[in-house]
């Protein structure tokens, strides 16, 4: 049975696990759905409604943290992203968790608040991936999607500023991190901090290099781009755009 990750394309949690897959050079099939649509394939991959779901021989690994660990542990030691040294590993591992429950919730609120009632933009980027049928009735099913993830994700304008306000609070602490010229958040090479950062990051600096799932960025809403203009330009920002670059292709397995 081959793997199978179970995904709304344009997830940046999804985009983490998919990181982690692509960078061991595991092979998979990317099972994505448009929101709403994914609910089935998920039950049927024995997820709980959410993705991103890696469906395995040995069963299904829910959770993108989940998944990242899942692969970890198939690399050698020096490779490993969650570092197998207990003190860089901890520090990690905080850094992950924070990303985990506060960047990724923030920046996903702050760009379906921009996102939803720019229709066609966001029926674009819908077409980009995901199976024939549901890309064909991505408009007419357009009403029900966006009151699901207005529900779902607290989206509106004033948590979406608040979400803005969290976001520009952890790029400036990531910021006052790098400000000694490391390269990476923790120790001197790539860990789960550092991919964890990048993928939750990319609604707020958009990376040309996720452009199959995203789009181009010139088709964004003014206000939203004025916005990954102010975010891309801080150290933080340079950072994960550099991460897209520089490791989001390389492969250690």
């Amino acid at each position: 049975m081959p793997l199978r990750l179970v995904t709304i394309p344009v997830s940046h949690y999804a985009e983490k696990a998919r990181w982690a897959l692509d960078r061991a050079g595991w092979a998979y099939t990317e099972d994505g759905h448009l929101p709403v649509a994914h609910v089935p394939a998920v039950l049927r991959a024995g997820g709980k409604r959410m993705v991103p779901v890696l469906a395995t021989p040995h069963g299904a690994v829910c959770d993108s943290t989940e998944i990242v660990r899942f692969v970890d542990r198939g690399l050698a030691a020096e490779a490993r992203l969650f570092p197998v040294d207990a003190a860089l590993g901890a520090e990690v591992e905080r850094w992950e968790e924070r990303f985990d429950a506060e960047l990724g919730p923030a920046t996903r609120r702050w760009a379906y608040a921009h996102l939803l009632p720019a229709r066609a933009v966001t029926i674009g980027i819908m077409r980009l991936n995901g199976p024939a049928l549901e890309r064909a009735l991505a408009a007419a099913a357009y009403p029900l999607v966006a009151a699901v993830i207005r529900r779902n994700y607290g989206v509106d304008e004033v948590r979406a500023a608040r979400s803005l306000d969290r976001v520009r609070a952890l790029f400036a602490e990531v910021s006052a991190k790098l400000a000694d010229g490391r390269r990476f958040l923790v120790g001197d090479r790539f860990t789960a901090a550092d991919l964890t950062f990048a993928a939750l990051a990319t609604p707020v600096v958009w990376p040309a290099e996720h452009a199959r799932f995203l789009g181009g960025v010139e088709a964004l809403p003014a206000a939203m781009r004025a916005v990954i203009d102010e975010l891309r330009a801080t150290p933080a920002g340079a950072y994960a755009l550099r991460l897209y670059a520089e490791e989001r292709a390389r492969k250690v397995g």
